[in-house]
């Protein structure tokens, strides 16, 4: 369900990751159509990961990816349990996932994925606010972005829009753009991160990881040899 701060989690779920000692979040951008590479990331790195962010501009992807996890045991258990997806400028504001018959037989209706423009919940005792930022300026720099952040009180920020990775600290504020993970810019390949910390005044860790494409179709994944 989407529970009051508008994540996609069980009230446990969210309880849970609020008061960990520790978090790990999946953060990814821009599918832009891109489902099956949406997929594979989670499938790949979701299991070892508390939460999943996805900052806009594919939401229709998220909501493949929720309507196949419905009758795929191995991409449900893949998902992370608390997932924050926002809206970006070529999302729409709500999605309609298809849910299986139940146990009878019965259709069941589709569950409702409300879009919002921004997300603000709690990791390891740590603030996350994630937002596209496509209305924040973020083409030509995060000030505003950074200021943003400053008013919720947020101790990390994740947007996309830019299709570029960046990390970066402002007053001790991490701001992280995952870049995108299908139509990368800048020169750099598809892209995503995973941040990692410890809770209260511990730094972050950031991975970023490129995607690569095999002869055959398939997908691997390594670390970026841009990483910071």
């Amino acid at each position: 369900m989407q529970t009051e701060s508008m994540v996609l989690a069980t009230e446990e779920a969210e309880q849970y990751l609020e008061t960990s000692g520790s978090a790990r979040i999946l953060v990814i951008s821009d599918s832009h159509g891109g489902s099956e590479v949406l997929e594979d990331i989670i499938q790949e790195f979701g299991p070892s990961c508390d939460a999943l962010i996805f900052c806009g501009d594919g939401v229709c992807d998220i909501a493949a990816c929720l309507e196949k996890r419905a009758s795929d045991r191995r991409l449900s258990e893949a998902f992370p349990p608390v997932i924050a997806v926002v809206r970006g400028n070529g999302d729409a504001e709500q999605y309609a996932v298809p849910l299986p018959a139940d146990e009878n037989g019965q259709p069941v209706p589709p569950f409702r994925l409300t879009v919002p423009r921004r997300v603000l919940f709690k990791a390891a005792g740590r603030t996350v606010f994630a937002l596209h930022g496509h209305v924040h300026s973020v083409d030509y720099g995060t000030e505003m972005l950074a200021s943003a952040a400053s008013a919720m009180d947020a101790d990390m920020v994740f947007y996309g829009h830019t299709h570029v990775p960046l990390r970066e600290e402002q007053e001790g504020t991490l701001i992280l753009n995952p870049g995108s993970c299908v139509r990368p810019r800048g020169g750099f390949p598809p892209t995503f991160a995973v941040v990692s910390f410890p809770g209260t005044t511990e730094r972050y860790e950031t991975e970023f990881f490129q995607i690569n494409k095999s002869l055959f179709g398939g997908r691997s994944f390594s670390p970026l040899s841009w990483n910071v």
